[in-house]
């Protein structure tokens, strides 16, 4: 684990542990709740600069860092998005998964009926974006071993939620060229996939996750980098 320094809320800091090999973070106590938002912002950086890939699967017992308890899987819910974590029984803090962080701060949602049956098309496998486990989409559109669904980042929400952060922390807004950017940048993606598969497609917010076949969350965190600015 990596420890960086955060602030918190009335001027002052948390310490968060970060496993970049497992992709996931530690909170102790109730530092999930305690973050402000410029250091919601720095920790979207440190999860979008993580390069995509293999990563450590978890394992079947998780261990609270400080007791050595057994951690205990908890279903929570966020505005309208459900997340999970898991919770140390004493009460010492909390291990959530990079996907389930961003879902907590409601910057992913699940592939609706359209875009599955378009994954279906191109690809047949993906890495699940919460455990890492291989997600056959010809069998189904969630994982098998922890029953998350095959999800992206969606950039447009990306935007509005990172602006929101920004204001609230004081921060530089989000780059006025960045539409203008993304927008080529979706159409040379649709360029590439097109020429790769010899048809044309409409444009979609898949565009421009494809980029990234096993790893649909990919596409979306490439975004946050050009949002954040890193």
């Amino acid at each position: 684990m990596d420890s960086r320094v955060f602030e918190r809320f009335y001027g002052q800091t948390l310490t968060l542990d970060i496993c970049n090999a497992c992709q996931g973070i530690w909170f102790d106590g109730q530092e999930l709740l305690q973050l402000t938002p410029g250091a919601v912002l720095a920790l979207l950086s440190i999860v979008s600069d993580v390069p995509g890939g293999a990563r450590h699967p978890l394992p079947a017992r998780l261990e609270c860092p400080r007791c050595a308890m057994r951690l205990v899987e908890v279903a929570d819910q966020q505005r309208n998005t459900r997340f999970s974590y898991f919770r140390c029984p004493r009460g010492d803090g909390r291990f959530l998964t990079f996907y389930q962080f961003l879902r907590a701060r409601n910057f992913v949602r699940p592939l609706d009926a359209g875009e599955v049956a378009e994954l279906r098309r191109h690809i047949r496998q993906v890495n699940c974006a919460n455990c890492g486990a291989p997600i056959d989409v010809e069998r189904g559109s969630a994982c098998s071993f922890c029953r998350t669904p095959v999800a992206i980042l969606d950039p447009d929400q990306l935007r509005k939620a990172v602006s929101e952060l920004q204001q609230a922390s004081g921060a530089k807004g989000v780059d006025p060229t960045l539409p203008m950017r993304l927008a080529m940048e979706r159409l040379q993606a649709e360029r590439a996939f097109a020429d790769a598969s010899g048809a044309g497609r409409g444009p979609g917010v898949l565009d421009l996750v494809f980029g990234d076949a096993a790893d649909p969350i990919a596409g979306g965190l490439r975004a946050l980098r050009r949002i954040l600015g890193t």
